[in-house]
């Protein structure tokens, strides 16, 4: 039935969601026009509950959030990017901020940004702080500050890092349950799904209902305060109308051409009203006050996180704390997805600490300024209390900013300007909120037909004006109440939702390997090494003299070599110019080695010294019988090559043991005829398992050979008679190209005829040996012509 409505309205959404969400809302807005007090005196109830008794989850909750955020920016989640790994950012870093900032909290700043300082300096919260003192004022603009700074985006960065991965790294549908993928799976659009999103619609209209509301009531304050406008819940409503008819414009226009130029316009006026108070103030005094503020304002957080009022009976917190926390957690579906939207191909991290730290900084210096100009204003001669009368006794906070501005030059102009921003913030905010409702309700980001954002740029409007026109002078305290109880089952969501994030993050990053150090022998003092050798219960292998580490047990990737004396040996001696050479199977390796060697390169076959090591008779023979068992050995004594490589290729820890076996003695062999071939000598080591053995810091040059798989393995199945099984097998046990490119200094490609690859080689023989030999002859003529006892 649902879906044949519908399609009879020509609408291209979800028919569950749209219809069910809009049922709610327009019983709700007959309710509250038809029955008011007994429908904001259920809500009353609960808000009440809520408040003074549950308040501890909401600060809780929101601390629990700033962690998360926090920690998972630091972790190695943190260079994960919000879409595809090759994904770029689409907007600029003006651009970006600009949409963020105004779609989060600039409405509410301009709401709240001289009267929650002067309320908390005129009445302290916090315990044996004295009234207009210079430490409530401190402390006012900290709290502040902890109100709109890190805890306040935390609860809307954790649901825009859920959308953005989810959106668009698992691309999801953008609504909040595709966030419940990892526990539902392809249930999300079942019934559980389409009831999450119902409340989260429902959560954003009632939050934005409230933003455009609190604008309304400031704005007809504001008209008051300068034109004598009288104050009503009906001009206030009317107010809304035209917010709303604004903002549906501006939606209709899209996000580049209408959201996107407003947010600019909006930050721009934002910042010149700013600097104007900045001005006109105690410009010296309050640059100072900011900074002081800034660090008032970290050296409370700890304590602010937790503080819930306990002596109080939680009324101050229940009254500030919990509402401005419930009131954002309602916008965190629709900001959430909207910074989602707008921050697509941005790391965790830099999305993470933009989000915290670049907002938490505006807030700052946005308090900082008008804070201290409004305490400057209630200390000077002549107007001494008089915003503590006006915000504080009389309760009036809307026209706080208003009369602020009355004590500085070009009141109205400044006044009407306060009071464009003022209406373009909240234009931003619900145009806004109806492109991300429309996707949030359809499950796509594609346009739809107009008439889709209309209704939800409609609905919040008439939400908030069926509100403040039945509330009456009550108009506040309604908007607060309603909001308080549509945030707790959200603030509940938003903890989830982290959690599956975590779940989601691992599953497809995958586990990190174990770190791996290198293992180092136990060394004993001289004497006590030769006494102990002389005893017979101890075995002399596991102690050394000098500082050393088991061969072998090195780290994936060397960086860096201890100084060791066994890496001091290691080194005297060693050839002019050491080559790590390496490739897959039948790469072509073994054709470079061939013209390095015609070039006057030693070349030292790694794969002939592991059969040299593992010979009948041999120790590493021996240890490879004891791990791998009998069947490896054939009746002669030799190792049975094709039955050890059905055991570890595909195996990693069995092939890892093997080559903890045999590597260590390949390792000494290639060192002895690296230094039996002189110090003048160009040492190659054709070593396939260079990346796998983790040798590639004993090189000063590493060359690879890199041939496409499936023509390594046609010449296996052709040239050397292997199944296509076995040969993809051997493929696939090695390293891939990709991990042997990270430790190569040169890569050559063989990929077409034995001419080019011979070519290939020559130039890097000529670009990475030749001017090693050139500057050592170089170097040996200047010293033999040098005479004896000259200065050289």
């Amino acid at each position: 039935m649902l879906t044949r409505l519908h399609n009879r309205l020509g609408l291209r959404t979800g028919p569950a969601i749209f219809f069910i969400s809009a049922l709610i809302i327009v019983v709700f807005t007959l309710a509250m026009a038809i029955f008011p007090g007994p429908v904001q005196g259920a809500f009353g109830v609960v808000s009440t509950y809520l408040r003074y008794d549950v308040g501890w989850f909401y600060t809780l909750g929101t601390t629990l959030l700033v962690v998360f955020a926090v920690g998972l920016a630091l972790s190695r989640f943190g260079r994960i990017k919000l879409g595809d790994d090759d994904s770029e950012p689409e907007f600029s870093g003006l651009a970006w901020f600009g949409m963020l900032f105004a779609a989060g909290i600039g409405a509410t700043l301009m709401f709240w940004g001289v009267a929650e300082p002067m309320n908390h300096y005129a009445n302290p919260p916090l315990y044996g702080t004295e009234p207009l003192s210079d430490q409530a004022a401190t402390q006012a603009l900290a709290i502040s500050n902890f109100h709109f700074g890190i805890h306040m985006w935390a609860l809307l960065v954790v649901p825009g890092l859920c959308f953005g991965y989810f959106t668009y790294k698992r691309k999801l549908p953008p609504r909040v349950s595709s966030a419940l993928q990892p526990l539902l799976g392809d249930r999300i659009h079942g019934p559980w799904g389409k009831l999450v999103d119902i409340i989260s619609v429902l959560s954003t209209v009632f939050g934005l209902a409230v933003s455009v509301g609190l604008g309304a009531m400031q704005i007809n304050s504001g008209m008051n305060y300068v034109m004598g406008v009288p104050i009503s819940g009906w001009l206030q409503a009317g107010i809304v109308a035209i917010i709303t008819g604004i903002a549906l414009a501006s939606a209709l226009a899209g996000l580049d051409k209408g959201i996107k130029r407003l947010s600019y316009l909006n930050i721009v006026l934002a910042i010149v009203l700013l600097v104007y108070v900045l001005m006109w103030g105690a410009t010296m005094d309050t640059v100072r006050g900011i900074v002081e503020s800034a660090g008032a304002y970290l050296s409370h957080l700890p304590a602010l996180s937790f503080f819930n009022d306990t002596f109080g009976g939680g009324e101050w917190s229940g009254d500030w704390t919990v509402f401005y926390y419930a009131w954002t957690v309602t916008w965190s579906p629709f900001v959430g997805l909207f910074i989602a939207r707008i921050s697509r191909g941005r790391s965790i991290r830099a999305f993470v600490t933009a989000c915290l730290g670049l907002p938490t900084a505006f807030v700052v210096i946005w308090f900082g300024i008008y804070g201290l100009s409004a305490f400057t204003i209630d200390r000077a001669e002549g107007t001494a209390g008089s915003l503590t009368e006006t915000i504080v006794t009389d309760g009036n906070v809307e026209a706080a900013l208003f009369q602020l501005l009355q004590s500085y030059p070009l009141y109205l102009a400044t006044a009407v300007l306060a009071l464009i921003v003022i209406v373009i913030f909240f234009v931003t905010s619900l145009d806004s909120g109806a492109l991300v409702l429309d996707s949030m309700a359809s499950g796509h980001e594609d346009e739809g037909p107009k008439r889709q954002r209309v209704f939800w740029a409609v609905s919040v409007g008439l939400v908030c004006g069926v509100i403040l026109v039945t509330s009456g002078e009550n108009g506040l305290n309604a908007l607060q109440e309603v909001i308080i109880v549509i945030g707790a089952p959200v603030m509940a969501l938003s903890l989830f939702q982290a959690w599956l994030l975590l779940q989601a993050l691992r599953e497809d990053a995958g586990t990190t390997r174990p770190l791996r150090t290198r293992q180092w022998k136990q060394v004993l003092p001289i004497e006590e090494y030769h006494r102990r050798a002389h005893e017979d219960e101890h075995d002399l292998d596991e102690y050394v003299i000098r500082p050393e580490y088991e061969v072998g047990t090195e780290p994936e990737y060397e960086a860096l070599q201890p100084n060791t004396y066994h890496r001091q040996q290691a080194l005297e001696g060693r050839g002019l110019l050491t080559v790590g050479l390496t490739g897959g199977i039948a790469s072509g390796k073994s054709l470079v080695a061939r013209d390095l060697a015609e070039w006057g390169a030693v070349v030292i076959d790694a794969d002939e010294l592991a059969r040299a090591a593992v010979a009948p008779g041999s120790e590493a023979l021996a240890e490879i019988r004891e791990g791998f068992g009998p069947e490896v050995i054939t009746e002669s004594g030799e190792l049975d090559r094709q039955a050890l490589a059905q055991l570890v290729f595909g195996n990693t820890v069995a092939r890892e043991s093997l080559n903890d076996i045999v590597h260590p003695r390949v390792r000494e062999e290639i060192q002895r005829i690296a230094r039996e071939a002189g110090p003048e000598a160009v040492v190659v080591v054709d070593l396939p398992l260079l990346v796998e053995t983790a040798s590639a810091g004993e090189f000063d040059v590493v060359l690879t050979v890199e041939t496409p798989a499936e023509a390594r393995v046609n010449r296996l199945v052709h040239e050397r008679g292997m199944s296509m099984q076995q040969a993809w097998a051997r493929v696939d046990a090695q390293a891939t190209d990709a991990e042997r490119r990270e430790v190569a200094d040169e890569v050559i490609v063989n990929d077409a005829s034995l001419n080019d690859l011979s070519e290939a080689t020559r130039r890097f023989w000529d670009d990475h040996v030749q001017p090693v030999l050139d500057e050592h002859h170089a170097t040996t003529a200047a010293g033999s012509a040098t005479p004896e006892g000259g200065s050289r």
